[in-house]
């Protein structure tokens, strides 16, 4: 698919509606539109380019077979006269009344066998032939309708995926999960026929003695002598909101296969584990079910101490990128946030400081569309005056300025952000769904190790400024490395055996791998092999475990800071130039110099030729290194990720940033003329769009004033017209009339002419970046 249009649009589906709630134009349907024009015509003289429409199952089949889709239609026309493109979000979970009278078996059913009645939400199982069978009904005539209209654009096709969702089972225990009716049941029967073949075969995998497959069930419960059941049950989740994406595709695309499909998650898959109450989808598996993957994106949700943390907010929007750059796909933002954030008691309120940006933000990660939630704020439920871009009385806010002004600069460059894609990145933080998937049948019910020490890994990385990407654990046994000079694994309990070729070949490449406690301590199914690291990672790193200690923090002590350059370069790089990780690499301490730790205490025998760089208090080695071919694979034995993440440890971070030097990563721009303090808060980023176009981003997110030097690299030689991208805030009329201000901050108004020669082959920009500034740049050779 090739993208030819940004949208930049905001959800609205008529007067103060809230999804998934939809209201027939009322009491007619010219009084209707007369009252919903204000709020169309604002829409458009704010910037946006779109609007994003909902529909529900609900509404718009209130009786089997009878189709409303009266308030759609009038929502086409007001957007059609207004000259904005309309996207159609589909909420199928908020499903019509009718479906249990017919079929009164298709309740969702938890793993303690409650039968669970929908109110509003979380609808019925898709399980069931005859609920699948009516979805399909609906979904085609829709896709039917929506065929027909000339400013159509493209389809959400499901909300933040999950097996059920918009409802809160608090009288359920808290490790219930779904779903257990029949048909459910036999999905995964079938779902494990096609993994093991035979019945022989899992019975042996899963230690049973089942003489039928309808004997099967899935697991309820995780047992002390084996839990590769509950593995399969997990991986099983995955898969099936993956087919349910797919199918959805398939159903819209069977009236018109040109259609643009999409779906976003509620929160990237890096920050959560396969078996929740709700079940969570894997990003990469759902990118490859539409043809736009995207995320919802709240830096001011519940937890926004650390969600508008610069550092998470980037890793939000690079793993999302790295799922749909894995599929050759784009990716964007199916909800970001409009205004304050009102969730329960939980508020904390949000500006046009933070919607700048919010919305800069996605673009400069390569983001290809964004949808504000929402334009008018919720009126009812939880989330009660929260999330608009308006004013209570549905006039623009200065965020609505604010995140319009920008889309009118986005949509006037449309063909320039289209094109711009991220400097290749050359680390990758390992996404581990098998060690997530263990980490749930060790009985911990939390996402929060898994997650932090992924944050962790990418927070050294995103604060020295270099691109990083998530690359899911089955690309790297696959061996989709090349490229990368680092790869993290900050947590990878368990490792499937095809990796370990992959990540030898790669150090002896000239890479450098960093591992961290326990990794590789079981296999996808839930097995321990005979030394751990398992799975012939032990021979890798050249160490292995002696003992592992439950521990709060713990402090390693440096014991040697050098590490000898590689002795020979009999590697498989033939005639490339030598690695920088074949040099002889120095740690930033002196010998006796400490480093925190955090959760385990792995301590480590080391093999012959490994060379021990910390010690645990009693002498044990704590990191050890060896070298392998041109490369160094680098085993720690503790969570330096997770301590850097939740600590924000000074050492740690410095050796994090140590792997970054020794692989020899390149920045794409060079910050100075700066602090330490204030380098972490600056981030640049550097976009590509061919022939001789970039786009450059500044962003200062801290609290004071910065001048920063920026030196952009990479650049080929000539001379270069820069152009500053200025945001001017305020309404635009139909005419074009309107008194328009520009985003705070000193601008460029005229070209500036740079050259970049082979001598000197790089841009050197520097600008006043004031607390919370956005500096956007387009560069263009002459």
């Amino acid at each position: 698919m090739k993208q030819t249009f940004l949208p930049l649009a905001v959800w609205y589906t008529g007067g103060d509606a809230r999804a998934t709630l939809v209201y027939a134009p009322a009491p007619d349907r010219e009084q209707a539109k007369a009252r919903w024009q204000r709020d169309v015509q604002y829409i458009r003289a704010c910037g946006f380019n779109a609007v994003r429409a909902w529909i529900d199952w609900a509404s718009g089949e209130p009786e089997p077979g009878v189709y409303n889709f009266s308030t759609l239609d009038l929502l086409f026309e007001m957007a059609r006269e207004a000259g904005l493109k309309v996207l159609v979000q589909v909420y199928l979970d908020s499903a019509p009344d009718w479906l249990p009278v017919l079929y009164p078996d298709s309740h969702y059913v938890a793993s303690g066998g409650q039968k669970i009645v929908s109110q509003t939400a979380p609808g019925y199982c898709y399980d069931h032939p005859g609920v699948r069978q009516q979805a399909e009904a609906f979904l085609r005539r829709l896709a039917e309708y929506v065929n027909t209209q000339p400013n159509f654009y493209a389809w959400d096709l499901w909300s933040e995926p999950h097996v059920v969702q918009w409802a809160y089972f608090d009288y359920l225990p808290p490790r219930s999960s779904f779903c257990f009716c029949h048909y459910s049941r036999t999905r995964f029967r079938n779902w494990l026929k096609k993994k093991y073949g035979s019945l022989s075969a899992l019975n042996e995998a899963w230690y049973r003695t089942y003489r039928s497959w309808d004997e099967v069930e899935p697991p309820r419960f995780i047992s002390l002598m084996a839990y590769t059941d509950f593995m399969d049950w997990q991986e099983f989740i995955v898969d099936k909101i993956a087919a349910d994406l797919a199918w959805r595709r398939q159903v819209v695309k069977s009236v018109n296969p040109d259609f643009i499909t999409t779906s976003h998650s509620a929160v990237p898959g890096i920050l959560t584990v396969p078996y929740t109450s709700e079940g969570e989808p894997d990003d990469w598996r759902m990118a490859r079910a539409v043809d736009i993957w995207g995320t919802s994106f709240y830096p001011k949700h519940v937890g926004a101490k650390e969600t508008n943390d610069p550092a998470v907010r980037g890793a939000y929007l690079d793993s999302t990128r790295s799922a749909a750059d894995a599929e050759g796909k784009p990716f964007w933002l199916g909800e970001l946030q409009g205004g304050h954030g009102y969730v329960g008691t939980f508020a904390i309120p949000a500006d046009a400081k933070d919607e700048r940006l919010w919305t800069w933000g996605p673009l400069a990660h390569g983001a290809k569309g964004l949808n504000w939630y929402a334009w008018r704020p919720m009126m009812r439920g939880i989330e009660s005056a929260g999330f608009g871009l308006t004013n209570l009385d549905g006039t623009p806010s200065e965020r609505a300025l604010a995140a319009g002004a920008i889309a009118r600069v986005v949509t006037r460059e449309m063909e320039l952000f289209l094109a711009a894609r991220p400097v290749r990145a050359q680390a990758a933080v390992v996404y581990n769904l098998y060690a997530n998937m263990l980490w749930v049948g060790l009985r911990e019910v939390s996402a929060y190790v898994p997650s932090r020490s992924l944050l962790g890994a990418y927070r050294s990385l995103f604060e020295n400024h270099h691109p990083a990407d998530f690359l899911h654990i089955d690309l790297l046994a696959q061996g989709k490395v090349d490229g990368y000079k680092l790869i993290y694994l900050p947590f990878a309990l368990a490792m499937p055996p095809e990796a370990t070729a992959v990540l030898r070949r790669f150090v002896e490449d000239g890479g450098v791998v960093v591992a961290e406690a326990r990794t590789g301590w079981n296999d996808p199914t839930g097995r321990c092999g005979t030394a751990v690291p398992g799975v012939g990672l032990n021979e890798l790193f050249g160490a292995e475990e002696i003992g592992t200690y439950k521990v709060d923090s713990t402090m390693m002590k440096v014991v040697a800071h050098e590490i000898p350059a590689a002795s020979s370069p009999g590697s498989s790089t033939g005639d490339r130039d030598e690695p920088a990780a074949a040099s002889a690499l120095r740690l930033p301490f002196p010998v006796g110099a400490g480093i925190s730790g955090s959760l385990f205490e792995q301590h480590l025998r080391p093999y012959a030729g490994t060379q021990v760089l910390a010690t645990f208090a009693n002498g044990d080695a704590a990191i050890t290194a060896r070298r392998v071919g041109m490369g160094v694979a680098v085993l720690i034995g503790t969570m330096l990720s997770f301590t850097y993440q939740t600590r924000r440890d000074p050492a740690a971070g410095q050796l994090l940033a140590a792997f970054q030097d020794w692989a020899g990563l390149v920045r794409p721009v060079e910050v100075t003329g700066i602090g330490d303090d204030q380098h972490r808060v600056v981030e640049p980023r550097l976009l590509e769009a061919g022939e001789g176009r970039y786009l450059f981003f500044a962003f200062n997110h801290g609290e004071e004033e910065v001048e920063p030097v920026f030196r952009v690299r990479g650049l080929a030689p000539g001379r270069y017209a820069v152009d500053e991208l200025v945001a001017e805030e305020g309404l635009v009329g139909p005419d074009g009339s309107g008194v328009l201000k520009p985003a705070p901050g000193e601008h460029w108004w005229q070209t500036q002419h740079m050259e970049v020669s082979a001598g000197r082959p790089e841009l050197i920009l520097s600008k006043k970046l004031a607390a919370g500034e956005v500096w956007v740049l387009k560069l263009v050779k002459e």
